[in-house]
């Protein structure tokens, strides 16, 4: 828990110092980064007997802590469908979950962590009381299991609206698809079915326009953790993809209007 939050107060810092303003970086709501207390906890179990070799120590650091990032990227994209960090723009990255610039960095972070920090966090927690730390940990633990779990419910309704999203896309594909045959083809053809004509492309305009609304209306209606998250991470997409965010206004342009005269609408 220590390190978790020592984590997230070197986000917050990261990110003040890069974007100048302060964004409450983290999975979770509270001001812990549960990566960094897991990935401490593994590199000081795996390399505190080399702590005094300082070339082993760096070189296992940057192996546990780019595995960890990586796994870590690859499980949550997996369970949640979204990619929560991005390093595609950074050189030498692996699809985006770790790049060199950075298992570098951690490595040095991690260097300094078992050879000055943690002897001192160490020192630290053997001065608190027993009883007291088994109070204060239980006290911790349930805070964090509500977020954990507040943020996991938060996550599974932006799955959900994503998938309400996509039946919404397909359906607004079909009357594009329907649309499209029946614009721009010759007037004979249609001279005795008109009426009819007319009939279903206004129909298919209808139903374009509650799909427009409906849309709308969803992304409009965002949660708490979806805004959360997007603050938290900017590069998380907490949108349709491109491939499911169909053109709904320039579909619902080529359907035809009530008044259109008929010379421009005909069918093969």
């Amino acid at each position: 828990m220590i390190y978790a939050f020592l984590g997230w107060c070197l986000e917050v810092t990261y990110q003040a110092v890069e974007h100048g303003v302060f964004i409450n970086r983290g999975f979770l709501g509270g001001p812990y980064c549960p990566i960094y207390g897991a990935g401490v906890i593994v590199v000081t179990l795996a390399l505190y007997p080399l702590r005094e070799t300082v070339i082993l120590l760096y070189l296992g650091s940057v192996v546990l802590t780019s595995s960890l990032e990586l796994v870590t990227g690859y499980l949550l994209e997996k369970i949640f469908h979204q990619h929560w960090w991005d390093y595609s723009e950074e050189r030498f990255n692996v699809k985006g979950y770790i790049c060199l610039k950075f298992s570098l960095l951690w490595g040095v972070a991690c260097l300094v962590t078992v050879r000055i920090i943690h002897p001192t966090i160490e020192k630290f927690v053997d001065l608190i009381p027993h009883t007291a730390g088994i109070v204060v940990i239980v006290i911790l633990y349930v805070c964090f299991t509500s977020d954990l779990i507040f943020t996991v419910m938060g996550i599974m309704h932006i799955k959900k609206t994503l998938r309400v999203l996509e039946s919404i896309s397909a359906e607004m594909r079909k009357i594009s698809d329907k649309a499209g045959e029946k614009l721009f083809v010759g007037v004979d053809a249609i001279h005795d079915k008109s009426e009819d004509f007319n009939e279903k492309t206004l129909q298919l305009r209808k139903r374009a326009e509650e799909l427009v609304a409906k849309y709308k209306e969803i992304m409009s209606q965002k949660s708490f953790v979806g805004k959360r998250l997007e603050l938290a991470f900017p590069k998380l997409k907490i949108e349709p993809p491109k491939a499911l965010r169909a053109p709904f206004e320039a579909i619902k342009s080529k359907l035809p209007k009530k008044n259109e005269k008929k010379e421009n609408i005909s069918e093969e």
